[in-house]
């Protein structure tokens, strides 16, 4: 034991120095974790008794061991420390000043081009780059002759495809490799190579990638596929958005493939357009979804035509269900199918009936209103309304939703009313008023308990057969 040593209790209030060199020359390149490590380890040179070994370290700092383990790997490879026991791990923390270049590591790949690997770790600083990887590394430029600009473009075009996230040292650097040799093999040799062949090639890339995802799986687009996006675009001239539109074609087999999306954009391009193309771009922008029309739309188009439906009536179909967040061609065929059962084929017939729908609508509201209702004003709601104002006039029947209030069903309630007053021959206002006065005092739900109408009559809106009841005296 030291005669004199640091108090570890007093470590948390304590201080550790850290070299301007490490935050100016290290820390920029480093990723975070091996920082922590990097850190905490500098901690323990002053106070070693609060961790005795790596796993230690792991669980103090929240890491994984072998994020602990290629921390210490990492910073020996920098110079920064130096390991001076395996059976336990024990590492010396060097004066950076003097530890730019270590002697024992001179002959090592890792130091043959300092600030080639310095910058290429920069670039990839969720990885951490060993020999393995920066013999690789040298090897695009060494085998395929692309000078370090190049090689740190092609790393950032690579980090830009995943979005920033990179998958493992293994799989990044494999797929980097393959890129460095397909650029090799275009000539690219310098950045301004590269960018004109990523701007030519690039494009078809990231089509190919959208139609894998489309597929809903995740990987990288191989290069046949790469080559008939280029067909597609190229030779076929179709543009990205046609081609991903023409992918919702392929839900129609069990497995989507390119060689599927191949058949139906042949196919399309094999069937000049009759003018239904440009019909349905606009049927689209009216529901909100892409420009770009499918087989599938236009067929479903066609059929709305042999409805017996013109455009512009179509048109307005597709309008109302975009109003209403109803964004497929089944619900405009819904909407149309309804028109047409009430005969509503034109654009004049169509406004008439929506006129009549929002007229009926308000005369629901005030009826919702007197009788106390508080629901949603429904279809069949609307089918009431309309049925109640043939036997009477609207008037009449609000006032018979005031009589309804406080009842158990006050839907059914003004039903039964407004045919008993039909029966009886009160259809305006005024003599349902009448009706009204002379029957004051008079518990409204006896009087029409007398007459009981059945699920049956209440759902299919017949009429309560009063004058046969009182012929029958009862």
């Amino acid at each position: 034991m030291p005669l004199c040593a640091y108090d570890d209790e007093g470590a948390i209030s304590g201080s550790t120095t850290l070299s301007n060199i490490f935050i100016m020359e290290y820390l920029p390149s480093a990723p975070a974790d091996y920082v922590k490590v990097y850190l905490y380890g500098l901690l323990l040179c002053r106070y070693p008794k609060l961790c005795q070994t790596p796993e230690e370290m792991a669980q103090i700092l929240h890491l994984d061991i072998a994020v602990v383990e290629k921390a210490f790997r990492y910073w020996q490879k920098e110079g920064a420390v130096l390991k001076t026991g395996d059976n336990p791990p024990a590492y010396a923390f060097l004066t950076l000043a003097a530890s730019q270049k270590n002697e024992d590591e001179t002959a090592d790949v890792v130091y043959s081009n300092r600030d080639y690997v310095r910058t290429l770790q920069l670039l990839l600083p969720s990885l951490v780059m060993e020999n393995h990887e920066i013999r690789i590394a040298n090897d695009w430029q060494d085998v395929f002759g692309l000078d370090a600009e190049t090689v740190y473009f092609m790393v950032e075009t690579y980090s830009e495809r995943k979005g920033g996230k990179l998958p493992s040292a293994k799989t990044t650097f494999k797929a980097l490799s393959e890129m460095a040799r397909d650029w090799a093999e275009h000539g690219v040799k310098d950045v301004s190579g590269a960018r004109e062949y990523v701007a030519k090639s690039g494009a078809y890339y990231n089509v190919a990638r959208e139609v894998i995802r489309r597929f809903n799986q995740r990987r990288e687009p191989t290069k046949d596929e790469i080559e008939l996006t280029k067909t597609w675009m190229s030779d076929l001239g179709f543009t990205g958005e046609e081609i991903l539109s023409a992918c919702s074609e392929t839900t129609k087999g069990e497995r989507p493939s390119f060689g599927y999306l191949n058949g139906i954009l042949t196919n399309l391009k094999a069937h000049p357009d009759d003018g239904s193309r440009e019909n349905v771009k606009k049927l689209n922008s009216h529901l909100g979804i892409t420009l770009t029309p499918t087989p599938g739309q236009i067929e479903a188009y066609k059929s709305f035509e042999q409805m017996g439906f013109r455009f512009d009536a179509i048109e307005q179909a597709a309008m109302q269900c975009g109003q209403k967040n109803r964004r497929t061609y089944d619900d405009i065929e819904k909407t149309l199918a309804t028109w047409k059962e009430i005969g509503a084929m034109t654009v004049e017939e169509i406004e008439k009936e929506r006129s009549e729908q929002k007229r009926y609508y308000d005369l629901v509201h005030e009826i919702f209103t007197e009788a106390g209702v508080e629901k949603k004003i429904s279809a069949s709601d609307i089918k009431f309304a309309r049925t109640w104002t043939a036997l009477v006039e609207p008037e009449t029947v609000v006032i018979a939703a005031r009589q309804a209030r406080g009842s158990e069903n006050p839907i059914k309630y003004i039903n039964k009313l407004v045919q008993i007053w039909s029966a009886e021959g009160i259809t305006t206002p005024e003599k349902a008023q009448q009706a009204v006065q002379a029957r004051a005092g008079v518990n409204p739900h006896k009087i029409l308990s007398e007459r009981e109408v059945t699920d049956e009559e209440f759902e299919n809106g017949f009429y309560a057969d009063i004058m046969n009841r009182k012929r029958a005296g009862e």
